[in-house]
């Protein structure tokens, strides 16, 4: 055997071909700071690589958000108002993507007096409601529009 020890490096393989073009990986002064590229973040400043990054979305703007809503006709009547938001909502950055988790609780009046109750309206698509005082029984057949408006608006964050 021969006793000559191989010097082993990560770049092993680059050293030993001559058919590899030589890379120059020495740093070198700029000169015009306007040649630099500014990378451009989906976040923070300070999280170029777009890791990790939790930020609360206040109820009041929620609930402002929701206000787009009143006027809609639901059934044979329409939403007058957005009595109380309540929950936790945050924006995410993940993998350089923006997500949305809530969990909220959402009250509508409605303008015969009725109101429709979200008890459980979260971003997994749990849509758990109750109307209250509702006697125009065509509110149950388009009450998917109102989930979809509802989810459209507190959405609008994620963007």
């Amino acid at each position: 055997m021969d006793s000559v020890k191989k010097e082993h490096s990560y770049t092993y393989w680059v050293k030993n071909d001559p058919n590899h073009p030589k890379i120059d990986c020495q740093p070198k002064k700029v000169e015009d700071p306007t040649q630099v590229q500014q990378v451009q973040t989906v976040g923070s400043q300070w999280n170029v690589s777009g890791t990790w990054e939790e930020k609360k979305v206040a109820m009041s703007e929620i609930k402002k958000s929701l206000e787009n809503i009143i006027g809609m006709k639901i059934g044979q009547t329409k939403i007058s108002a957005v009595e109380s938001v309540d929950g936790e909502a945050h924006l995410y950055l993940s993998r350089g993507k923006i997500r949305m988790g809530y969990h909220l609780k959402i009250t509508y009046a409605l303008e015969d007096d009725g109101q429709i109750k979200y008890t459980d309206f979260t971003d997994d698509g749990d849509r758990d409601y109750i109307l209250e005082d509702v006697n125009d029984e065509t509110v149950k057949h388009q009450i998917e529009d109102l989930h979809l408006k509802t989810k459209e608006f507190v959405e609008v964050f994620k963007n």
